[in-house]
């Protein structure tokens, strides 16, 4: 199936539509593969190629739709079933193979952020399971912070992406007994984050590195503009004393990071719990690729795509326009192009090729 076939799976809440639901989501798609971030900046895009875009989409209409058509659909829309329909074709086309992995981790939508001046804020909350291999996102689930947990929703996509044989890395909030049994039942691993949050295995991961000796131990240094960084990681052996509710942990990890930045020293230790056996170069690769999820995703959505300064805030419009820009991203790697910014340089406007993606 390609992905027009997905989207228009998509039911159309209008009663009278004069465009199909999947042309607009298509003209949607492709302004954002062409750098616009706005209504007004889409209906240009749409103005400004409408003779081709009719006759590729092979449309009987003189005209395509309107500023006042692009934003009632991108408002109204129900996020949740774009969700389902994101989902589905993910999984189909971006199917993770073997032991592949997926970062997973949220990322608040800051148009959306509520209640600044205090401690807990309410906010739309974009939980994907991003591919480190293939650098595209194989699934996501939106939560609302006031209404939601991250750690719950975390175990809603685990549950919607029905994986086997791949590794989850998360950081510490998923640290969670349940998010791990869930991980392990479902035949896939982990590594996570431990930090004093779970103040009983961040002491015995402590001791127990003060205490033995690894079994596997890796040093590299970086050098990079302003800040050097030396990372020692160190590996054991889950112990027979390890608490048996943190299912399926064989190996502990501790990573101490120092150098300096901005010509400033700094040192920090973390630890880390993991179903794989992997020696100490093993797990210095996985743990930086998780990080891929931060440079790869979340930093050209919000730098490139211009996701927390857009003021697309009436009804569903911020979420959808949040899967919107992914879908986008993961056409834009799908074509080989791992920088977004480059990407767009090279096909933006270029009508036939945009159009080519959804095929």
């Amino acid at each position: 199936m390609s992905l027009i076939d997905y989207l228009q799976q998509v039911p159309d809440f209008r009663t009278q539509p004069r465009y199909p639901l999947w042309v607009v989501l298509v003209l949607v798609i492709m302004g954002v593969m062409s750098g616009c971030t706005g209504y007004r900046a889409l209906e240009d895009f749409v103005v400004r190629h409408q003779a081709v875009l009719l006759d590729l989409m092979g449309l009987p209409q003189q005209r395509l739709p309107s500023y006042s058509t692009l934003r009632r659909v991108m408002v109204r829309i129900d996020f949740r079933v774009f969700t389902h329909t994101f989902n589905q074709w993910a999984k189909a086309t971006f199917a993770p193979q073997s032991n592949e992995q997926l970062a997973t981790d949220g990322k608040a939508i800051k148009a959306s952020v509520k209640d600044y001046d205090r401690s807990y804020q309410d906010f739309i909350n974009v939980v994907s399971a991003f591919s480190v291999a293939q650098g595209v996102v194989v699934g996501l689930e939106v939560m609302q912070n006031g209404q939601q947990s991250e750690i719950a929703t975390v175990q809603t996509l685990l549950e919607v992406l029905g994986l086997q044989d791949v590794c989850f890395t998360l950081d510490a909030l998923h640290r969670q007994k349940q998010t791990i049994e869930q991980i392990i039942a479902s035949g896939n691993d982990y590594i996570i984050t431990v930090k004093a949050n779970q103040p009983k295995l961040f002491e015995h991961l402590n001791q127990q590195f003060e205490q033995q000796v690894p079994q596997s131990v890796a040093t590299d240094v970086e050098q990079t503009r302003d800040r050097t960084t030396q990372r020692t990681v160190s590996v054991l052996e889950a112990g027979s004393d390890l608490d048996p509710s943190w299912i399926g942990i064989q190996r502990i990890v501790q990573v101490e990071r120092s150098g300096t930045r901005a010509g400033q020293p700094y040192a920090e230790t973390m630890f880390y719990i993991s179903s794989l056996p992997l020696d100490a170069i093993g797990f210095a690769a996985r743990i930086r690729q998780h990080w891929q999820i931060e440079n790869c995703l979340h930093w050209p959505k919000d730098v490139v795509l211009a996701e927390d300064a857009a003021p697309l805030c009436d009804g569903y419009a911020l979420v959808n326009f949040a899967i919107v820009r992914t879908i986008a991203m993961n056409l834009l790697r799908q074509a080989g192009f791992t920088s977004i910014t480059k990407g767009i340089r090279h096909i933006a406007h270029d009508v036939p090729r945009l159009f080519s993606f959804f095929q």
